[in-house]
């Protein structure tokens, strides 16, 4: 550990009018003040209305640090990803060794993907946990648990001589969709990801909401059952213990303590152990009673979830994200029976729930547009 640091640690349902996998054609420009609107710089980028940047097109690194799993790549100032790489995330030797190791492989990247210096190369990185966005301060994080309150902006711009900004994973997420993807155009939606734990974004007037602290859009902890299963956060019967890939698990587990979900079993070679939701998802994929039973019960929690997310705030749209979106066929019934029967009308008619459509470069993006903002 760096010394300088170590003082700063403490420690089928589209007749209801709301389900779509596409994003609908109303919300497809970039000029109705969207997440772009807000960003006042000399001049646009050619094709996009709502883009304002300096003169000299930035070349943008985007940089999303999952939970096994950080991928980072070259993003052109409209949008595109011409070159992008895929590595284990390894927590072996603690949060401040990964962090060297990003540090190492980003200064990498930048050298041998745009082939010389760029003076107008800017860094977003997105991150899992509750980012001070004023102070660069990484206060919580579920998957660098020893980074606690650890100057991360400080540490990463002392090693990398580009501007380099942060931002909360799940945040990232939904820059990502709304700059490019599934809510491109929308100025009131919400980004969902599922994921090992469950991450949300809002973005109410075009504007990502951060709150007070920088601490906010954490949907994945809203209670939904005061005497629930315990969640990582302390708390009980939070959304994420439902509806995430380690809640599917932990269903799966005691399914198989009942001597239910054969098939679960027989996709983790006879372990229990080795189940993840992954393996329950393709159980489910082959008919397995119980794994289906699992994505409808988990369905159902999340849908109690965008219900508050709805009459909250109303949005146009509900991203959802993650790998466990790629069950979506086997919990989206369920998840949008209960949107529809829980929500109050004059809300339900309007709101629609949609996949993610930029898939696993989401965060990429997200991570690379709030870069391209940078003043």
């Amino acid at each position: 550990m760096d010394r300088q640091y170590e003082h700063i640690f403490t420690g089928d349902s589209d007749h209801h009018g709301f389900l779509s996998h596409h994003s609908d054609q109303r919300f497809d420009s970039l000029d109705q003040e969207g997440v772009e609107g807000r960003n006042r710089k000399d001049t646009r980028i050619p094709g996009h209305q709502g883009i304002r940047m300096v003169a000299m097109e930035p070349l943008l690194i985007g940089v999303d640090v999952g939970g096994t799993n950080i991928r980072m790549g070259v993003v052109t100032p409209d949008g595109h990803i011409p070159k992008k790489i895929e590595y284990p995330m390894d927590m072996s030797r603690g949060g401040l060794a990964m962090m060297e190791g990003l540090v190492s492989r980003l200064q990498d990247f930048i050298q041998q993907e745009t082939g010389r210096d760029r003076s107008e190369i800017r860094i977003g990185i997105g991150i899992a946990g509750s980012i001070d966005m004023k102070r660069g301060l990484l206060v919580t994080s579920p998957n660098l648990p020893d980074l606690h309150g650890f100057p991360l902006q400080a540490y990463l711009q002392e090693r990398i001589s580009y501007p380099i900004i942060i931002e909360n994973d799940a945040n990232a997420f939904t820059l990502g969709e709304g700059w490019k993807g599934a809510a491109k155009g929308s100025r009131h939606y919400c980004g969902i990801t599922l994921g090992t734990g469950v991450g949300g974004g809002i973005v109410v007037e075009g504007e990502i909401l951060h709150g007070s602290e920088g601490m906010g859009g954490e949907v994945g902890h809203m209670v939904l059952n005061p005497k629930g299963p315990l969640c990582g956060c302390g708390g009980r019967g939070c959304l994420e213990v439902y509806a995430s890939g380690s809640g599917i698990r932990r269903r799966a587990l005691e399914a198989n303590k009942k001597g239910k979900g054969k098939k679960i079993l027989k996709k983790g070679r006879g372990d229990i152990k080795k189940v993840t939701s992954e393996e329950v998802f393709e159980a489910a994929k082959e008919g397995d009673r119980t794994a289906l039973k699992i994505f409808n019960e988990m369905g159902r929690y999340l849908g109690l979830g965008l219900v508050n997310l709805i009459h909250l705030f109303n949005p146009e749209k509900i991203v959802i994200g993650g790998k466990v979106s790629k069950a979506w066929d086997y919990f989206i019934g369920s998840t949008t029976e209960v949107v529809h029967q829980r929500t109050m009308k004059g809300q339900r008619e309007k709101v629609q729930i949609v996949q993610t459509e930029c898939g696993d470069d989401a965060g990429i993006l997200g991570a690379a547009y709030v870069a391209l903002k940078l003043e």
